[in-house]
């Protein structure tokens, strides 16, 4: 009943449904400028750029987007970035057939940029709104609708780009956004919580310009991550699985294709499996995982998936590779939805905005690195030898959680914004 519980909380219901319809319009439109793009420029080059402006922005605004996140009212902030996307997008209505390539790479790019305001309000604002007993269903809730909206949102994008071409998309997408922000504008919420220096500091009279007071801010989230043990272990595991999940996705294909020795439509029936099952999981989690801490849902879920995933790749078996996609369809449910509670119980309010912008931030580093680097190394090792690579550090990443966290009881931890020590150079 947990997961009912937390849809039958006004306020939370609001914010799912808005983000479901807000992913959808997204999944729309990634269903088709890809493809758009590769039509008109017959390019690889040119649809890889078109993924670099979309990742570049949430690597260098990502940490800086969380400050402002927890200086300004986060329903605001969610509110504001959904009109805005729908203002960026608009404007791939002027796209021509065959011309104005790098207005495509422009609104790719303008789109991420206000996403990595939008992204940590919303993983910030969800502990205001559900109990905290509620949190792991809240989360799971959140997974669902990503999957959801997958589901639903490919199959239309790719329909109405073959039938009527972009600019049909570009207005789903658009409407999506406005439809989102009348959901979430409704929403009660407390104001701001940014963090203000104690009332006793003699320096808190002292005016500060807003640069002065916005970097203190950000240097005080950087210092939080490295001081809390349990924040920067969050970091170094979320990078381990971001950076050997990505690694796959440009050798799935090759897999698929050369080692399993199946076509396109076994690798859309892989995807569809994986994602399929991952709306399961999130039911699963959402019933179930409250009664586990995210330590458990992280570290089990990782090692089982790691182990899956290695079976995979080197027994190249098709009814295997199925049921083995399932089975890793659900388990990457439970380790995001442990992950997203261990940040909201662990990190203090004021500065819950930072860490997930700044995750957000790392997170997309990785993922061109990963993506990168899995690429260029299997044209040297081998597809199965750095699939394997990244099956063990999805592995290590699950033993890592369950080892350092032993014993961590997952609360808060306190922070005082105004008298953080000052980073020490390593000795």
């Amino acid at each position: 009943m947990s997961m009912l519980a937390a849809l039958g909380r006004r306020d939370f219901s609001l914010l799912w449904f808005g983000g479901l319809v807000s992913i959808a319009g997204d999944w729309v439109l990634y269903a088709a400028l890809p493809y758009f793009v590769y039509a008109e420029t017959g390019s690889t080059v040119a649809t890889a750029g078109m993924i670099a402006a979309e990742l570049a922005p949430g690597v260098l605004l990502g940490s800086v987007a969380g400050v402002f996140v927890d200086r300004w009212d986060r329903k605001r902030v969610l509110v504001g970035s959904n009109l805005l996307q729908a203002g960026v997008v608009a404007l791939l209505l002027l796209v021509p057939l065959g011309g104005w390539l790098w207005l495509v790479y422009a609104v790719a790019a303008a789109q991420s940029a206000v996403a990595a305001f939008s992204m940590p309000a919303e993983g910030a604002l969800i502990p205001a709104l559900v109990e905290d007993k509620d949190l792991v269903a809240a989360n799971a809730l959140n997974a669902l609708n990503n999957r959801l909206a997958r589901l639903i949102g490919i199959p239309v994008g790719g329909t109405l780009l073959g039938v009527f071409g972009l600019q049909p998309v570009v207005a789903v997408d658009c409407a999506t956004f406005v439809v989102a922000a009348l959901l979430i504008a409704p929403i009660a919420t407390p104001g701001a919580a940014r963090a203000s220096p104690a009332e006793d500091d003699p320096t808190a009279a002292v005016a500060k310009s807003a640069w002065a007071s916005f970097w203190e801010d950000w240097l005080g989230g950087l210092r939080l991550v490295r001081r809390e043990r349990m924040i920067a272990l969050i970091f170094v595991v979320l990078g381990l699985m971001t950076f050997g999940g990505t690694m796959l996705d440009p050798l799935d294909v090759a897999w698929v294709r050369d080692v399993l020795g199946e076509g396109p439509q076994v690798y859309a029936w892989l995807i569809t499996a994986h994602a399929a099952s991952g709306i399961v999981g999130t039911l699963l989690v959402g019933q179930y995982g409250g009664t586990l801490s995210p330590r458990h849902l992280i570290g089990c879920s990782s090692v089982a998936a790691g182990a899956a995933l290695a079976v995979k790749y080197n027994v190249p078996v098709l009814p295997l590779a199925v049921a083995l996609s399932v089975f890793t369809g659900a388990t990457s449910v439970v380790s995001s939805v442990g992950v997203e509670t261990l940040v909201q119980r662990g990190v203090p309010d004021e500065y819950r905005g930072r860490v997930f912008g700044s995750l957000g931030a790392s997170g997309a580093l990785l993922s061109l690195s990963g993506a990168g680097v899995g690429g260029l190394l299997a044209e040297v090792v081998g597809i199965v030898t750095m699939l394997s690579v990244a099956a063990g550090l999805t592995v290590l990443a699950g033993l890592v959680v369950l080892v350092a966290l032993a014993g961590s009881t997952g609360q808060p931890v306190e922070a005082k914004p105004g008298r953080l020590e000052p980073l020490k150079r390593p000795t």
